[in-house]
């Protein structure tokens, strides 16, 4: 029975796999300077600066394994770094906008908000000539106290947004929200909307596994500290479910040259914990499923309207 049921099994999974589709998986990078991260902000005295580095390491990671990704940008620094982002674009990166000033919406009021989606957008497309379709809010601060913030977001005319983190933690996120791309509705903002058109404002969700208790996988700390078999068996987890995994990490997190000793122990966990082995753990999930921008995943699964390049 045993000399039956091996080969059986083995023509089932091959036939499976040729005849599955693997979805498309996004990979996102917010670019900010690694003392500007929450954690960070108040504890640096002197910081050096590791832009240009971390983004090239980055850039050369995607380039070797032929992936594309979206480069969730702030405002000030492509205004300060004009070569950095326009290097990105020239390598055929998606750039959304990550805020002009990498403030949480939490700390903003409406019309500060609104000002700094007209300005981060402007700063992009004088120095890139790129007009961005999509938006991530620093520290994932959309969450019920912020949901006002998708309607500034319709009222720009972003395309997407990608911002909501779909479980609670201590610090940003939304308990019960979608795991899959959708479109709120106006009224309950994390509450897909069953009439949806591709003209609305789509939101792509961080990569959350729905376990009894739901685990994030989505990127930063979780993936530094998380080994790469969890990362494998979570992103295939959400996909044999048909959603696509959204993975995001900032470039300095692929740079060692950013620890230091002076934020506490606690906070110095959370912001350097597996720095060293982030890379060969990305390039392995690189290597194994499907990566593109947000927008792609998106368009490919008909969420928007697919562009046309002049």
């Amino acid at each position: 029975m045993v000399f039956i049921t091996i080969p059986l099994f083995a023509i089932y999974s091959f036939v499976v796999s040729c005849n599955h589709q693997p979805l498309t998986n996004a990979i996102s990078f917010d670019v900010e300077h690694w003392h500007s991260a929450t954690l960070l902000a108040d504890e640096i005295t002197d910081p050096i600066d590791y832009i240009a580095d971390s983004v090239d390491t980055v850039l050369s990671l995607l380039q070797r394994n032929e992936v594309r990704g979206t480069f969730f940008v702030v405002g000030e620094l492509a205004e300060e770094y004009p070569k950095i982002v326009q290097n990105i674009v020239d390598s055929g990166h998606e750039i959304g906008s990550h805020g002009h000033t990498h403030t949480p919406i939490f700390q903003l009021s409406k019309s500060e908000f609104d000002q700094e989606l007209v300005t981060s957008r402007n700063s992009i497309k004088e120095e890139t000539g790129v007009e961005v379709s999509g938006f991530r809010a620093p520290n994932f601060s959309i969450t019920k106290e912020t949901s006002w913030a998708l309607q500034s977001l319709r009222s720009s005319n972003y395309r997407y947004d990608s911002s909501v983190f779909p479980t609670k933690t201590p610090m940003y996120g939304v308990s019960k929200a979608p795991l899959e791309p959708y479109i709120p509705q106006v009224s309950k903002p994390f509450v897909e909307d069953q009439n949806r058109t591709t003209s609305e404002l789509v939101e792509f969700p961080l990569a959350v596994l729905d376990y009894p208790l739901r685990l994030p996988i989505a990127g930063g700390f979780y993936a530094r500290t998380i080994p790469v078999s969890v990362l494998r068996h979570g992103i295939s987890r959400l996909n044999n479910q048909g959603i696509p995994a959204n993975l995001y990490f900032h470039p300095w997190e692929f740079n060692h040259d950013v620890q230091t000793d002076e934020p506490p122990i606690h906070k110095r966990f959370i912001s350097f914990q597996g720095i060293d082995t982030l890379e060969s753990k990305v390039e392995t999930l690189l290597e194994t499923f499907n990566f593109g921008t947000e927008q792609q995943v998106l368009e490919e699964n008909g969420l928007l309207e697919p562009t046309i390049e002049a």
